[in-house]
């Protein structure tokens, strides 16, 4: 049981700490001087995130949400909602820090919902074979999916403007839950080769979604906000 609950960790925790890495690391030192956000903050909203996640792991799990498509779409607006209330706070509202904040909290909560999937789904597993593949996508495409949608809300917050941001992120959630949900369900919504295309379509989703937010939009993003509140960098 401690064998599999480690596995679980590490799959589920895994790809979102270096997803964190590979992104934070040009916004705090040493890589610039003056960083662009707290480190401590930064983490305590990932810690909070896995406990967000956590129980939103246990809730679809205890009223069995991923057994119906209607139910997943809306539990996309529940992950959306949870990361707004958790971002709505006085202290992040049109700071330019809340859209680093609302990447770490999204991690967090990737990390929470694919550790509890990992476990579920490795208790089951007797050998390794295409179900060890699906684990590595299912938590894979969460880290990129939490991490780019978290940070549309956190720069809504950041921009004042948060309900705006949350439906742009909504969107390709809502997306992902479906394709999620044929996932889990393969023997009975399309069978095996929907089974795979899903899991290929969530993985190109989520990394397209990650790169255009992280890579392509998230500089502009900084310098705009900063802009918005008179600080030059």
């Amino acid at each position: 049981m401690q064998m599999l609950f480690g596995l679980a960790m590490l799959l589920g925790i895994g790809p979102a700490l270096i997803l964190m890495y590979l992104v934070v690391r040009n916004y705090t030192y040493p890589r610039v001087e003056q960083p662009f956000f707290s480190d401590p903050s930064f983490f305590g909203l990932f810690m909070v995130g896995l406990v967000v996640g956590s129980v939103l792991f246990f809730a679809m799990s205890l009223l069995k949400l991923a057994d119906n498509l209607v139910y997943m779409v809306l539990f996309a607006l529940v992950e959306m909602m949870a990361i707004l209330l958790v971002m709505n706070l006085k202290r992040f509202r049109g700071k330019s820090d809340s859209v680093f904040y609302g990447y770490g909290l999204g991690l967090g909560i990737s990390s929470g919902l694919s550790t509890g999937f990992c476990f579920t789904m490795t208790s089951v597993i007797e050998t390794i074979d295409a179900s060890i593949i699906t684990l590595f996508v299912i938590s894979i495409s969460f880290s990129l999916i939490f991490g780019a949608c978290a940070t549309n809300v956190g720069e809504g917050i950041a921009r004042n403007v948060p309900f705006q941001y949350l439906l742009q992120g909504a969107i390709p959630m809502i997306i992902f839950n479906m394709l999620l949900t044929v996932v889990l369900n393969a023997g009975e919504i399309g069978g095996e080769i929907m089974y795979y295309l899903c899991q290929v379509l969530m993985v190109v989703l989520s990394a397209y979604y990650f790169y255009v937010n992280m890579y392509k939009k998230l500089p502009a993003v900084v310098r705009d906000v900063l802009k918005m509140e008179g600080v030059k960098r």
